[in-house]
């Protein structure tokens, strides 16, 4: 009988083997629309407003897929492809990762606070960190935030919290967000797959740890708190 981690090492690969495949219909989705604009503009042929519209809605679907597709993709490499764990300083990491956040220009970031140093594989634990950070942008409800991040040791662990100032997750919906293509706003409105706090989950999950958002004082702002192995 085959064991667990053999089973999910089994299913996270067919499911790289099929969204690598599924990713070649979401692109002709998205751009055959544009070839055929470009067909009939050759031909000085304008396509009536409603056929127009129907194909942005086309490729703006497209487009959506293609977001599920590469966070499946990253799902499935959590643990599969992981390199081999080493001692990385908690900063130094954060730093790398907020430099992959689309629009952080508008946010402050602050990763001082997170000075202990944590045994993990570099890639793995550069998912996570991408993942988290990107969450505080991508739900921030104003213009401009800030986003922090604090370390600290509790035995053989390092509890690392990623904290923003946005507008906070309600506490009936905190474990919720967790889940595959969860999300709380509708996908079409917010562009996002709903699967980066999942493949977080994974990763703390593959290095013994647990996940969890904190309860806040006033309500707002959300606060990430994991646990990590130490070195």
């Amino acid at each position: 009988m085959k064991n667990v981690s053999s089973s999910s090492g089994e299913f996270d690969s067919y499911l790289y083997a099929i969204t690598h495949d599924l990713k070649s219909f979401s692109r002709a989705m998205r751009v055959i629309p544009d070839w055929i604009v470009e067909d009939l503009a050759e031909t000085d042929t304008a396509l009536p407003g409603d056929v127009a519209d129907h194909l942005a809605m086309l490729q703006l679907y497209a487009r959506g897929m293609d977001r599920m597709l590469d966070g499946l993709t990253e799902l499935s490499r959590v643990g599969r492809m992981a390199g081999a764990p080493s001692a990385v300083l908690l900063q130094a990491a954060l730093d790398r990762a907020w430099t992959e956040v689309p629009d952080r220009d508008r946010f402050v970031s602050e990763f001082s606070g997170a000075s202990d140093t944590v045994v993990a594989p570099g890639n793995d634990l550069q998912r996570l960190l991408v993942a988290l950070l990107s969450n505080t942008v991508r739900h921030h409800d104003r213009e401009t935030g800030r986003v922090r991040a604090v370390s600290f040791r509790n035995g053989a662990r390092v509890i690392l919290q990623i904290i923003d100032d946005g507008p906070g997750i309600d506490q009936a919906y905190r474990a919720k967000v967790f889940d595959p293509l969860h999300t709380l706003m509708p996908k079409d409105e917010t562009g996002l797959s709903g699967l980066g706090l999942t493949v977080a989950r994974k990763v703390v999950e593959s290095l013994g740890g647990e996940i969890a958002v904190m309860a806040t004082v006033d309500g707002r702002g959300c606060t990430v708190q994991c646990d990590l192995p130490a070195a």
